[in-house]
């Protein structure tokens, strides 16, 4: 709309142009008002996409443990594995700078897999010295959904034998596994047949 959308006559077109794809979209018998700040948040995941593929591309993830400390005991009995990204121009990024932006994305199976892979090989490496520590890790409920996720983890462990799989915990958001909890439940069983709570 002119004069809201002040820009030059080139990018009001093109905005009217996106308005009316997204109105195409919505089923045709309606209409759309170009958002600038949508069409900036829209932007903003698309790149934020674009950086996450590229990180994993280029190893740019790392993992964090944070002890899980039973506090009567005064003992360490595990770690959670957080992930974080070497950003190349923006530095070390906690997960608030991006995972909410892949979340509803297939790339968050893929940052997933990653993590637990991570995980399970730093498993393994501890064991090598003489150190026994579970990791729980924070997952999707995307991940959830994908068809022998038994399979894939099995396949994980197979890569490192020394690492008994009751070690591994998966954490998922319980809002996020209610969309389809009969895929969930059978999910988690499968995991559950494998050592994995």
């Amino acid at each position: 709309l002119y004069p809201l959308d002040d820009s030059d006559a080139d990018t009001l077109l093109r905005h009217a142009d996106q308005a009316m794809y997204s109105a195409k979209q919505s089923g045709r018998a309606t209409y759309v008002i170009f958002d600038a700040n949508q069409d900036r948040i829209a932007r903003s995941r698309r790149e934020i996409l674009t950086g996450v593929r590229l990180a994993l591309d280029r190893n740019e993830f790392l993992l964090y443990f944070q002890p899980k400390v039973n506090m009567r005991l005064g003992k360490v009995v595990g770690v959670e594995a957080l992930i974080r990204w070497r950003h190349p121009s923006l530095g070390l990024l906690t997960p608030a700078h991006f995972l909410s932006a892949i979340e509803d994305s297939d790339l968050s199976v893929d940052v997933d897999r990653w993590v637990i892979g991570e995980a399970i090989q730093q498993m393994s490496n501890w064991q090598a010295k003489g150190l026994n520590l579970p990791v729980s890790v924070n997952i999707t409920a995307r991940l959830m959904h994908q068809p022998n996720l038994a399979g894939w983890l099995q396949e994980k462990f197979d890569e490192y034998p020394d690492v008994p799989h009751n070690w591994l915990e998966l954490e998922i958001l319980e809002t996020a596994a209610l969309e389809d909890i009969g895929v969930v439940s059978q999910a988690i069983e499968s995991c559950g047949r494998l050592g994995v709570s």
